[in-house]
């Protein structure tokens, strides 16, 4: 499968996958916002009906408490029922001077109608003109006070009681739904009757229909005792009193197989309860719409990426085909011309500058190809280049055997003249050649490199005579341990060479071995001149340098065995030897290497 083929469907899917879970996230935030708007807006309606219900009694309240906290219409009201004579002229003046106390009270005029009912069925209320000789039937009067709770006189009730709509007993046309207050009228602590104020039902709707949308919301309310008192819709729906309050809940009516959402609240004051509602279906058209809209969106979007992929991913891939065809057309014949046009051919690029990985990557391509053709053209020399070192080779593997036999020849002349000194260093000589030029093993035990400093540092004694003293000392349990071959002769060397900077003194080697925290440290130490602070810092320098790779070591300078001895066992450890040196009555160095016992 082609890569711009594989892009276009990698980024189609991850596109794809993206707006998937983009959609589903969007749709799942906008049908919780949705909900909760809802619940919102409900809480809303339901707060401002309460406030304006309550409102609206608590100025009915304050109606009949401004009558009731007046001593001239307490004292009428009062004439008015006591009056029993058969005149009534005191109770005709009582009643005047009660209708003219309601008609000057500018509260009373809000309202539709205001009313008195004494124990006895005597009535007084703000009727108009027309309907002032209306007599209501005693039945009807007798009816009304019986469903006051509060009738029987030795309960002690002075709160108002809610009154739910009925029909208006004082009209005789009998079509006008009223609903209001009552509450009972005290004198000298004895109930004398019952004051009423009344609205006519329509003003309900200007309180309770207090929504956005009358078409899809209803307002219900009723009683602690399920009794209605309003309802905005032709349906009254049974909402339980116990169902939770201030919380959006879905509610189910039987009757009529419609799942409601709710906003319940509890006026306490007025011991009603206030029902906001619609239908759980209008919410869930909402969202149905909210969705299809995004998935339409969505299949847009889906379109216009699709397109741009497919052409993204072509031009994208357009250097990387390019790049393809021209390897897959450069055979080993062109790579193998020795020609100018050939050469010039492996230098041209066909990928754009603007694409930076490629192109890298086709001059790396290029350069490799160059690189190929001049090891293809040196390929005879290298051969032959070989084929000497081979034989340079097999004449080194002869040079020892020819210094082996000069050895024996003058060990065996030595021998016959009796010179037993000559003989010695000849063998002391020949153990440091043998030992320095076996091949087949890189390593030696301690054992084995002390012997051949000792071996060195005899040749050397022979050479100052007394004027050199020397001090090996090592454990005997360090003895086994390995260490990389030719680790410590080069060091004695230096010491012994660069040391004692041409001065005839006393020379003094030591070599002492120890291991500490399980590392194994030989220490070289002279008595010598020591490093002056230039040549330490020189070399201190470039032993640093060594074991962190920055910088490669000269071939040539001072201490030339030191510094490749350091950088020696430092490849061949892998960093684990570490040399240092340092100034103590003389040079010392330090090698030190991990050991595991």
């Amino acid at each position: 499968m082609k890569l711009n083929v594989k892009m276009m469907i990698l980024f189609s899917v991850i596109m794809m996958t993206a707006l998937f879970f983009f959609s589903s996230y969007t749709i799942d935030y906008t049908t919780k916002g949705s909900n909760a708007l809802t619940a919102s807006r409900f809480t809303n309606m339901s707060s401002t009906i309460s406030a304006h219900l309550e409102q609206h009694v608590a100025m009915m309240n304050m109606t009949i408490n401004d009558l009731t906290e007046r001593i001239s219409f307490m004292s009428s009201l009062n004439q008015f029922v006591r009056d029993t004579s058969d005149d009534q002229k005191m109770g005709l003046a009582a009643r005047k001077a009660i209708l003219q106390n309601l008609y000057q009270s500018p509260m009373v005029e809000q309202y539709y109608r205001v009313s008195f009912i004494s124990l006895e069925g005597k009535y007084i209320t703000t009727l108009p003109a027309k309907d002032f000789d209306f007599a209501v039937p005693p039945e009807v009067l007798t009816a009304l006070t019986d469903s006051f709770s509060w009738a029987d006189q030795s309960a002690d009730h002075t709160s108002y009681q809610m009154l739910p709509p009925h029909t208006d007993i004082f009209t005789p046309r009998q079509d006008i739904m009223v609903y209001g207050i009552v509450q009972p009228v005290y004198y000298s602590k004895h109930c004398i009757g019952y004051i009423s104020v009344l609205n006519e039902c329509r003003s309900l709707d200007h309180i309770l229909e207090f929504v956005d949308n009358t078409s899809e919301v209803e307002v219900q309310a009723s009683f602690d005792d399920e009794s209605p008192f309003y309802c905005s819709k032709d349906t009254l729906r049974k909402y339980p009193c116990e169902m939770p309050v201030g919380t959006m809940q879905e509610w189910y009516d039987p009757e009529t197989g419609t799942t409601m959402q709710v906003m319940h609240t509890h006026l306490d004051a007025l011991g009603l309860n206030l029902y906001v509602s619609h239908d759980k279906q209008i919410n869930i058209n909402g969202n149905h719409y909210i969705q299809k809209d995004i998935y339409q969106r969505m299949f847009l979007i889906m379109l216009a990426a699709f397109v741009m992929i497919g052409v993204f991913s072509f031009q994208l891939t357009r250097s990387i085909r390019r790049m393809t065809k021209r390897v897959l057309q450069m055979s080993s014949r062109n790579v193998l011309l020795n020609n100018a046009p050939a050469a010039q051919a492996l230098t041209e690029t066909v990928t754009a500058p603007s694409d930076q990985e490629i192109h890298a990557l086709e001059l790396a391509y290029n350069d490799m190809l160059l690189r190929l053709r001049d090891s293809a053209f040196n390929e005879m020399t290298l051969r032959e280049s070989a084929l000497q070192a081979h034989l340079n080779a097999l004449q080194t593997q002869i040079s020892p055997h020819f210094i082996y036999n000069t050895l024996n020849i003058i060990s065996a002349k030595s021998l016959e003249n009796g010179n037993f000194d000559v003989i010695k260093i000849c063998d002391q000589f020949a153990s440091m050649l043998r030992y320095s030029t076996d091949t087949h093993s890189h390593t030696a035990t301690v054992q084995e490199e002390i012997e051949n400093v000792r071996n060195y540092l005899l040749l050397a004694k022979a050479r100052y005579e007394d004027n050199l003293e020397f001090l090996i000392q090592v454990p005997d349990n360090l003895q086994n341990i390995e260490l990389p071959k030719l680790a410590l002769q080069p060091l004695v060397e230096n010491a012994l060479t660069h040391g004692y900077d041409g001065k005839n003194i006393q020379r003094k080697l030591s070599v002492i071995g120890k291991i500490t925290d399980s590392t194994l440290i030989l220490e070289i130490r002279d008595n010598g001149t020591g490093f002056s602070p230039e040549i330490l810092h020189n070399l201190q320098q470039r032993i640093a340098d060594i074991e962190t790779n920055a910088n490669p070591v000269e071939k040539d300078g001072s201490h030339i065995g030191l510094i490749n001895t350091c950088l020696r066992l430092h490849y061949y450890s892998k960093g684990a030897i570490h040399i240092s040196i340092h100034n103590d009555n003389g040079a010392v160095v330090t090698l030190a290497m991990p050991v595991t016992r």
